[in-house]
């Protein structure tokens, strides 16, 4: 083969000296459509720093995130708003925030109050609208707990058995309630409901047993398929007091998912190939394997044991005519069949070795070797023309062209100057079709280099003054200017294990650029040995990597973004016609907003859109926009542009869910119950107004003014673009239990409408907090329910409440039944006065700063015991040229093992995090 100079072209740089391009080479095309799609599409990924793992109800999430653009993680610019939602395990949004991005950063929090929190397992999603393009696969997507209230008594644990008999798949739960001692709860009575989604499959009752069990059989539609179904049980331990937990179905099989990846993706008569295995347990994490391939004629071909995580490998040579079965071991000793993936009769096989020990001694550290393999029946055909590219988030580091006159050829790459991540190696036809694939994973000493030094070295005590100098520098050594975040917490009041955490590392290099579950991300990092590399790289052969398809890139049709970056300001867009949807042209379109006494005025173009822009909308604002055309007259309609949030996805991380969570946060909860007392003691109300997890007796008092909240209600309905119905009021007719449906009447002033009924009595109507007559609701209810976020239902007594609340009484439109739908939007509008809408956004949340006490000085102190668990929060540390800052903060009245959490990115992009521990006498 013949060599020459390297290729280099703008923007993108390739560092690899190239085989000389043919004059009918794709490379050229192949680099010209990435590079357009790069600058088209650049990428963003979001990472966030949360103050500790796991949570209590009442406590605050505290949170820094981090936006990064590009292959080399560069504090994004493109982005100016930033979306959080916390979300439950029926895979709903019980909170969201949007959040101003300065410079790629912000910050914010979640409180947990008892109102919207309960004890299960909970999502952190995050996202910019840019990342939208892209897809939710990419999105931050965290899984946490969250435990029950300071007075929790009952424990909880499921087990699953899974049976199939004549193709009828069956699982059964077998639920243990106990105290926090281990005593059962005997002879209680439980109900059940099982869900999938918002639907509800089948409900039960029963009681427990001597031993504090219940048996609940679970008839799924599809015992595969358990996403998004759990299961609500409510235990009534005492008199008028129900316990509900929630458990997730995990269980899809009772053999673990064993899946075959060929390296390169495909296998080849003759060709020596390595094949990885996965084995995924029933309850979404990796399980032990092993067991022998065997051809057609049952002659053994290798032996096969997983290594780490149910992952493994092995190598062997598929012959022509064969077929392969692989015969399995499960760590239960269940036996079971699986047929490896067919080979093909000619074609490539491609490999590369991020691990050259065995392959190549004397070749340096910083390269990795690529070889194609192919056979004679390939050969037969002639010199084959392939090309083969290595790019990593854009950036192509390797292309050449490749002339294949025998079985292998061996590539060397150096990877020094390629920034840690992932690097993908794809080999084209001479056609320019994708033929193979290979990921591996580069981790080049490029992270900060982070170090904490108390400024007096001493022994800790409680209340003591903490003073630490942080010193940042990149891998050379030099100092750099960066931005950080850290945390403080009490290990001993709430345990950690950093294997398991997701950290800036494992985020931004891994699971932000892989699409499915990744089992223990930060294991990778924590403390990297060759150990863990070659572990990372079976990872790299199993797990699907699809951030750049070829197939969209080469088309350039398909580069065009469909969501725009938004940016810090708001635009408030939409279109003015007349009622036969014509566009009013040179329109008057007026935007106001009373409470901040904004009054805006702009004429509609030829379309009859119209824009106020360079807003900076707070949440909560709400605004009037009314319109007329040239000649003064309103019989117009005016449509607000809505913003339309992503729909909330299946959770994926199910081996991250936990099906016993009071024992995850056992220590947790102790030290909770301490604070409990000390509040108690010295009369200060509590952190949660629960008394019991649920208690009957008890009502909340209402909060006049303020949104009606879900334990108001009787029923919560959150309507799914899943559902087939068509029109709100079908959706609501065709909830399962609903006693809710619509009669035709005739109305002496809307004419014939559909009104919504409880029993005889009719609904009384509050959208968004608004008390709404039935001639404006009517052609709301004949739309879809894209726009509405949850409907609650309520009866009797609470709908009395919330009546009074809302100044409905006296109107006669409702009996006792309420029904209150809020909107995504917040934009309902009457429908006789279509040129007046009332808009309300989605606007930035303030941000709150977190309180750390000062104890120096005594006179000062605060009697009560400081028992925090977070210590110490700071997002927004911030490092000079000089590369040194200070940080300080106190002590709690905790002793024992504190643990520092420090995470960041430098100006030019270098990541870091450290982990720091000391002890409190």
């Amino acid at each position: 083969m013949k060599r020459s100079h390297a290729i280099f072209i703008s923007v993108i740089t390739i560092i690899f000296l190239a085989f000389i391009p043919r004059d009918d080479s794709p490379i050229e095309k192949i680099i010209s459509s990435l590079e357009s799609w790069v600058q088209t599409n650049p990428q963003e990924k979001v990472y966030l720093h949360t103050d500790r793992p796991y949570y209590l109800v009442g406590d605050t999430i505290w949170f820094k995130a981090y936006v990064t653009i590009g292959s080399k993680h560069q504090l994004s610019a493109l982005s100016g708003a930033l979306y959080v939602d916390l979300i439950n395990e029926e895979d709903s949004v019980t909170k969201s925030l949007k959040l101003p991005l300065t410079a790629g950063m912000a910050k914010g929090d979640f409180v947990l109050d008892d109102s919207t929190s309960r004890e299960g397992n909970y999502r952190i999603r995050a996202y910019t609208q840019w990342m939208r393009n892209t897809g939710s696969d990419y999105f931050y997507d965290q899984t946490f707990s969250i435990g029950n209230s300071v007075v929790n008594t009952v424990f909880a644990n499921i087990i699953y058995e899974f049976s199939e008999s004549d193709d009828n798949k069956k699982i059964k739960a077998l639920i243990k309630f106990t105290d926090e001692k281990g005593a059962p709860y005997a002879d209680k009575e439980v109900t059940y409901d099982l869900k999938e989604g918002y639907k509800i499959i089948t409900s039960g009752q029963g009681k427990t047993n001597a031993y504090g069990q219940i048996s609940v059989n679970l008839p799924l539609r599809n015992a595969a398929t358990t996403q998004s179904t759990y299961l609500l049980t409510k235990l009534n331990p005492a008199k008028d007091i129900i316990v509900p937990k929630t458990f997730p179905i995990k269980p899809t099989t009772k053999q673990p998912d064993v899946q075959f990846f060929p390296e390169g993706g495909c296998l080849v008569n003759n060709v020596k190939s390595k094949l990885a295995f996965k084995a995924v347990g029933p309850d979404g994490l990796g399980m032990q394997i092993k067991g022998v391939i065997f051809d057609n004629e049952q002659n053994e071909v290798a032996k096969i044991e997983s290594n780490h995580l149910g992952m493994g490998y092995f190598s062997f040579i598929p012959k022509a005519g064969n077929s392969y079965t692989a015969r399995i071991r499960d760590s239960l000793n269940s036996e079971m069949i699986i047929k490896l993936p067919e080979q093909k009769t000619e074609g490539y096989v491609l490999s590369v070795y991020n691990s050259l020990e065995s392959i190549d001694k004397q070749l340096q550290a910083d390269s990795v070797l690529v070889r194609i393999n192919t056979n004679q029946t390939t050969l037969q055909k002639g010199t084959q023309q392939i090309s083969l590219i290595a790019q990593a988030g854009g950036t192509i580091y390797a292309a050449m062209d490749i002339q294949v006159n025998k079985t292998m050829t061996s590539i060397y790459i150096p990877v020094k100057d390629v920034p840690s991540g992932i690097l993908q190696f794809t080999l084209f036809s001479s056609s320019g079709s994708p033929l193979n694939e290979r990921i591996v994973f580069i981790q080049n000493n490029d992270q900060l280099q982070l170090k904490l030094d108390e400024i007096e070295k001493k022994a800790h005590h409680r209340r003591d003054k903490v003073v630490l100098q942080l010193d940042a520098k990149d891998a050379g050594g030099k100092p750099v200017v960066g931005n950080f975040s850290m945390s403080v917490i009490s290990e001993d009041a709430s345990p950690t294990d950093e294997v398991n955490e997701r950290s800036i590392f494992s985020q931004l290099l891994l699971n932000s650029d892989i699409k499915g579950y990744i089992e223990k991300p930060n294991y990778y990092f924590h403390n990297p040995s060759q150990t863990t590399k070659s572990d990372l790289d079976i990872l790299m052969l199993t797990q699907g990597y699809r951030r750049f398809l070829w197939s969209q890139i080469l088309d350039v049709k398909q580069n065009k973004p469909s969501y725009k970056a938004e940016k810090l300001v708001n635009n408030i867009t939409g279109v003015l016609t007349t009622f036969n949807n014509k566009p009013v042209v040179n329109g008057k379109v007026k935007l106001v907003n009373n409470k901040q006494g904004l009054i805006l005025d702009t004429i509609t173009d030829q379309n009859g859109r119209f824009k106020f822009g360079n807003l900076m909308i707070l949440n909560g604002m709400q605004f009037s926009l009314q319109g007329r055309n040239e000649k003064n007259s309103k019989r117009l309609n005016i449509v607000v542009d809505n913003m339309t949030q992503p729909e909330v996805t299946s959770n994926l991380n199910i081996g991250d869910m936990n099906s016993d969570i009071p024992h995850l946060v056992k220590v947790s909860m102790e030290n909770s119950r301490k604070q409990e007392q000390q509040l108690e003691k010295h009369a200060i109300q509590s952190r949660t107004q629960q008394l019991q997890e649920v208690k009957i007796r008890a009502s909340k008092a209402l909060g006049f003014g303020n949104k009606i909240k879900e334990s108001q209600a009787d029923e919560v309905f959150r309507p799914d673009s899943r559902m087939p119905c068509k029109t709100l009021r079908e959706c609501i007719e065709e909830m399962k239990g609903s006693r809710v449906r619509f009669l035709m009447t005739a109305d002496p002033e809307c004419g014939s409408l559909w009104v919504p009924m409880y029993q005889k009595e009719r609904f009384a109507v509050i959208i968004d907090d608004m008390s709404i007559a039935p001639c404006d609701y009517q052609s709301f209810f004949e739309s879809n329910s894209s726009d509405v976020e949850k409907i609650y239902f309520s009866h009797e007594s609470k709908a009395i409440s919330i009546k009074l609340m809302s100044g409905v009484v006296g109107r006669g439109d409702g009996g006792n039944a309420v029904m209150a739908i809020y909107t995504k939007s917040g934009n309902f509008r009457k429908v006789q006065d279509p040129s007046v809408v009332t808009y309300k956004p989605k606007g930035y949340n303030a941000v709150k700063e977190f309180y750390s006490p000062r104890y120096d000085k005594p006179e000062k102190n605060d009697p009560l015991a400081d028992l925090r668990t977070t210590i110490y929060w700071n997002p927004s540390i911030i490092v000079q040229k000089e590369g040194k800052t200070e940080i300080s903060f106190f002590n709690s009245d905790q002793t024992g093992n504190y643990r520092v959490v420090l995470e960041g990115i430098s100006s030019d992009g270098q990541i870091g995090r450290l982990s720091y521990k000391y002890s409190v006498n």
